[in-house]
This record gives structure tokens, sequence and C-alpha cells, in this order.
């Protein structure tokens, strides 16, 4: 668990501005391994989270909200959910049954520009996918996807 200073929070919030229009990060932001990317909202400074972290070797705390790629930032279900109000580009608007097959777990077979995708469905964010051009493919954890 690595806590961010504010100029690598600044440099992800601007990553976030750029492709999803996400203007705040409201809490303090932590680094788990090399990618993943979690928000807290505790009331433990940061470094007593990372005396803690010392001690006890936290695995995770706070809430998952995005992974590092080297195409940019892809955002979890949660970190869809809670940037809701924020999140003005990139969406992509997406059927019922379209919508169906992504909490299947299955990719989509839909032409956009190749881009991280906020996918959209009547007025619900429903996770973000990697556009290759050809096709949005899914991001959804196992756990979490509805099972035929």
């Amino acid at each position: 668990m690595k806590p961010l200073t504010s100029s690598s929070k600044k440099k992800i919030l601007t990553q976030l501005n750029s492709q999803f229009g996400i203007q705040e990060l409201p809490y303090l932001l932590l680094q788990f391994g090399k990618e993943k990317l979690r928000l807290y909202s505790g009331s433990l400074s940061k470094q007593e989270l990372i005396d803690m972290d010392k001690q006890l070797r936290v695995e995770t705390m706070g809430l998952y909200f995005a992974k590092q790629q080297p195409d940019g930032l892809r955002l979890s279900l949660d970190g869809t959910q809670l940037f809701k109000p924020q999140i003005t580009k990139n969406i992509l608007e997406i059927t019922n049954p379209q919508a169906d097959q992504w909490f299947k777990g299955n990719d989509l077979e839909i032409q956009t520009e190749p881009a991280l995708k906020i996918l959209e469905n009547k007025n619900d964010l429903i996770g973000c996918g990697k556009s290759t051009g050809e096709r949005i493919t899914n991001s959804i954890p196992k756990e979490r996807r509805i099972k035929n």
C-alpha cells in the first residue's frame, strides 16, 4: 500500500479529466501493487496508514476504483458509480440486449473509436471497457457476472 503524493494525485486527476471529464477526487488516493488505485475516506492520516502497513501488511483498504493501464485508467464498476455525476466523456449508450451480454461477461461487438469507454444503459453506468475499434472488451470480474 502506498498513499500517493499530491503531485501523483494531480497527474491521475488530469488523466481522469482527459479521459472521462472527472474533475474532483475527494478522498485520499492509495496505490496497491503497480496498477490498482483505491480511494480512502477514513479518519486515519497518511502517516498512520503507512505505519499500519509496515506493522500489519495491509492487503486492501478503501474502495477499488481504477486500474492503471498503458492506454489509460480503466474505472471499476464501483468507480463508474462513484463518479457518475462527474463523467461527461467517452460514454457509449448500449441497448438492453447488449447490457445483458455485458453483465454475463461477454465482449460487445460494437464499432467505435479505440479508447476506454464508459457503458451506459437507460441512464445507468454499467462499467468501463476498452474499445479496440471493432469490439468492447469486458472487464467485469467473474464473481460479479450474471450466470446463465
